[in-house]
């Protein structure tokens, strides 16, 4: 082991248990490796800039924004009446809105956190309004805060396919599946706790009482939203940087002109959240980029196969010790900074086994969803504890159940391929 892999190994660890930046963290180690290795400082520079400079990129933002549109725009309110109008009448039944409700803005907005802040306002205090305990209130929306990232459009899988150079139209489509089977699996653990926490015994009273097709008809703008982007993807009739566009100047004519709730101040509020969270990934994704870089120089993602080569042929196995050790590196870092990092050093491994990487890449996701709900990261965590008024650790413990569920969904994607790759193949034949 030479001086530069125990820079790699010694100084971001150090420096992230320091409670430096990740991006600093990031940005620090690759600069030292480059000194080390006698790189000259260009070298770092034009890394840097190199990874900002992809044009699917331009898909993140732009999702972020449209979702932060529609947000505001009071779109949010006409999804939620729709599944309350559906399981209302069952006792204990907002925990199974709110999955639900999650589930489908995770297919607007792409973000976990956002998902949980946009819902989670509306359910979290509705919930604790009709008896539910509050860490279960944060608890189930924390989790539904999840699906963000695997129901299509997702930005951790438009970041892997540019890093692994899969096709972002495969990955969304092969998401689909795993993200409603996950989906339902979630809402049936949500209604178990519910029941059983002896506090739920009323059904929903101020469900909507009109015919449940008026109400899909009264949102019929925002049900169609994610038919228009998708469709207009596997179709072919724009790609996905072109339908994120299409979706902001979509949700700005729908909240504009049909809900007419879109002010001034709050089309700011969206452009500044939207700057805000995607700013950040910007310069996440451009450090990483630096490391991802140096790792692969230093021929590391080659050690990693020979290393692993001698110690099974089964890819079963190799892809259960990659995801607990996914688990284990997803409660210390962010999301896309872990698919960056990790993915230039797991996807040769995988494929030298056989895996498909459409597959993997949803593999990767679905266990790294998985870090939005441990500690001590776990963002969806603090998004929901404080909208509920309760401490993170009342939240992290209540959380439990729901992350052994998601760890369920894993193990499935895992033995099941088809289950992923079913969907993209099929899209693949019909065009």
């Amino acid at each position: 082991m030479n001086e530069v892999h125990l820079v790699l190994l010694l100084v971001f660890p150090l420096l992230l248990f320091l409670g430096i930046p990740i991006y600093a963290a990031l940005g620090i180690t690759g600069l030292a490796v480059s000194y080390l290795t006698d790189a000259p400082l260009v070298f770092a520079t034009q890394n840097v800039l190199n990874g900002l400079d992809k044009f699917a990129l331009l898909a993140i933002p732009a999702f972020i924004l449209a979702g932060n549109i529609m947000e505001k725009g009071g779109i949010t309110e006409d999804i939620i009446s729709i599944f309350r109008h559906a399981f209302g009448h069952i006792p204990g039944s907002l925990g199974l809105v709110t999955i639900f409700s999650c589930m489908f803005f995770a297919a607007i907005s792409g973000s976990g956190p956002g998902t949980v802040a946009a819902i989670g306002a509306i359910m979290i205090p509705s919930m604790i309004r009709y008896g539910y305990p509050p860490e279960y209130a944060a608890s189930v929306s924390a989790t539904g805060g999840t699906l963000g990232v695997m129901i299509p459009p997702s930005n951790p899988l438009i970041i892997y396919g540019i890093i692994a150079n899969v096709s972002i139209a495969d990955l969304f489509a092969a998401g689909m599946l795993p993200g409603l089977f996950t989906a339902f699996l979630l809402a049936g653990v949500a209604y178990v706790l519910a029941r059983r926490s002896g506090a739920v015994t009323l059904v929903d009273e101020n469900v909507e009482r009109e015919n449940i097709w008026r109400l899909v008809w009264k949102a019929k703008f925002a049900l169609f939203l994610p038919v228009f982007i998708l469709g207009g993807i596997y179709s072919g009739v724009f790609t996905p940087v072109e339908a994120s566009v299409c979706a902001v100047v979509y949700a700005l004519l729908v909240s504009v002109l049909v809900y007419r709730q879109l002010t001034l101040q709050k089309l700011k509020a969206a452009f500044e959240n939207a700057v805000r969270l995607g700013g950040a990934l910007m310069i996440i994704v451009a450090c990483s980029t630096l490391f991802a870089t140096v790792i692969t120089l230093e021929r590391i993602p080659q050690d990693v196969v020979a290393s692993f080569a001698g110690i099974t042929d089964s890819a079963t196995v190799i892809l259960l010790a990659i995801c607990a050790m996914l688990i284990i590196v997803g409660t210390f870092m962010e999301t896309i900074s872990a698919i960056i990092i990790l993915a230039p050093i797991l996807v040769p491994l995988v494929t030298s086994y056989g895996v498909d990487p459409v597959h993997f890449g949803i593999i990767l996701i679905v266990t790294i969803e998985i870090a939005f709900l441990t500690p001590p990261l776990g963002v969806n965590l603090f998004v929901a504890s404080q909208i509920a008024n309760i401490r993170f650790e009342r939240v992290a413990v209540a959380i439990v159940p729901f992350v052994i569920t998601l760890m369920v969904a894993m193990l499935i994607v895992i033995f099941f391929p088809q289950l992923s790759l079913w969907l993209p193949e099929t899209l693949r034949s019909l065009r």
